[in-house]
């Protein structure tokens, strides 16, 4: 399975950072999930991340929160 293409990526950060729970997959059309990691004190290597992961296609993008996202 390929990646998310870069336009495809903006779409679900566009959509993240307008406030969307759940964003729609711009490959499928799935509903995605959006899975915030935060950091922890005991792990110095786990950043502040959101994973979103479709469920249809199960094609994943993980990016900083600082990216704009709320």
């Amino acid at each position: 399975m390929d990646p998310y293409r870069d336009r495809e990526k903006r779409e679900l950060l566009r959509a993240l950072s307008g406030g969307a729970e759940n964003p729609v997959c711009p490959r499928c059309g799935g509903a995605c999930a959006v899975i915030r990691t935060r950091p922890r004190s005991d792990v110095a290597y786990v950043r502040d991340r959101v994973l979103i992961r479709c469920s249809a296609c199960l094609r994943n993008l993980a990016v900083d929160a600082g990216e704009g996202i709320r």
